[in-house]
């Protein structure tokens, strides 16, 4: 049983009932049709001839209803997640003085929902997470990953079916690789994929300011392949940048036919910076006068982290890296250019920690030829 007071105020005195204009109590509905996942259900009322110091009482026959709250117009009920794997049925009457009779409310709820996936996102740095998986099935085999959105964009896959059966394809040649079937692979390889019940993963050695999907399904193995037993659900997780050093460039250019002598002075900077040179049918240039946005800066420390962890994927470290594509310290480039063109001259200073990939630690310097 619950209950909840609310005084509504009428003409009569305190407890008075009209017996010529009883209490009239109207809802929106009569029926409750709710999922398995439950929630906090609204019902729209509206009271005429109430009484002074009136109450309404909500009673329900089950115990997985009851009243949340009353407010002017509604009466919202809590109706519990089921873990059942039949419907089930309440009944709720609606009690207010002088009313008869009570009104009653019909509240059907459909079975447990297992299919449903829920995520816990926490200690989001620029390249790391952590992600709790929590599954409503706690017996059911699931895909626990996180992919970078820009593979959507990259890849063209936008289809449920398509993107999971690209990601089986490339785990099934891996498989084939090791002389081992998909469901052996998956039971070995590391970090783990597949779990059941709630698991926990620790994501590192992430892109600065990207974008991640953070992804589950329910799988079941046939063969050599596997099955979906649920739909995928999925969350987005946005990636800070890195905080900003206060780094300035000092740049200066002098031309000689189509050749550039640009000059770089990085002030007390004494780490690494780039230099990335932009023709205005490019897509990192920006017209003079024009503020640089968010994803103008995102875009441009994209450019040049992929650059590096491909490097590095190859076999580089982040100081050879480094040395091979970066600068330090006063420095004269000649560069040639195209005569029909305008170019922006882009620097800013970039670091490795612990021989991590390296990154953008400063806002972008400008210098238009």
């Amino acid at each position: 049983m619950a209950s909840l007071t609310l005084s509504l105020v009428g003409c009569e005195s305190e407890g008075q009932v009209d017996p010529n204009n009883p209490p009239k109590l109207v809802l929106d509905t009569y029926t409750l049709n709710i999922d398995g996942g439950g929630g906090d259900i609204p019902l729209y009322y509206g009271l005429s001839n109430p009484v002074k110091g009136g109450e309404f009482e909500v009673l329900s026959t089950e115990s997985w209803v009851s009243l949340k709250e009353v407010t002017s117009s509604t009466i919202v009920l809590h109706i519990e997640a089921s873990n059942s794997n039949e419907e089930r049925f309440a009944m709720v009457t609606i009690k207010y003085p002088g009313m008869e009779p009570a009104v009653k409310v019909t509240v059907l709820q459909d079975k447990q929902l297992l299919n449903k996936f829920s995520f816990d996102v926490s200690n989001v740095t620029y390249k790391s997470c952590t992600v709790k998986y929590k599954p409503l099935d706690k017996n059911r085999p699931y895909m626990a990953n996180i992919i970078d959105a820009e593979y959507f964009k990259q890849s063209g896959v936008s289809q449920e079916q398509s993107f999971v059966e690209a990601e089986m394809s490339n785990y099934r040649a891996l498989a084939e690789r090791n002389n081992m079937t998909l469901e052996e692979l998956m039971g070995r390889v590391s970090p783990q994929l597949i779990y059941t019940g709630d698991a926990e993963r620790q994501f590192v050695g992430m892109q600065p300011g990207a974008t991640y999907v953070v992804y589950s399904y329910g799988i079941s193995f046939s063969g050599n392949n596997y099955e979906l037993t649920t739909p995928i659900h999925s969350t987005v997780v946005e990636l800070p940048m890195p905080e900003m050093y206060d780094v300035s460039f000092n740049i200066n250019c002098k031309m000689s036919g189509t050749t550039a002598s640009i000059s770089i002075d990085p002030g007390e900077w004494t780490g690494y910076y780039s230099v990335q040179i932009a023709p205005d049918d490019s897509l990192h240039y920006i017209e003079p006068g024009t503020q640089i946005t968010d994803s103008a800066i995102k875009s441009l420390a994209s450019k040049f982290y992929t650059s590096a962890r491909n490097a590095m994927k190859g076999g580089a470290s982040a100081e050879q890296y480094l040395r091979a594509n970066c600068y330090t310290g006063f420095r004269t480039l000649d560069v040639q250019l195209q005569s029909n063109k305008k170019y922006m001259i882009i620097v800013f200073a970039v670091e490795s920690k612990d021989g991590e990939v390296p990154v953008m630690r400063s806002m972008p310097s400008f210098k238009y030829i």
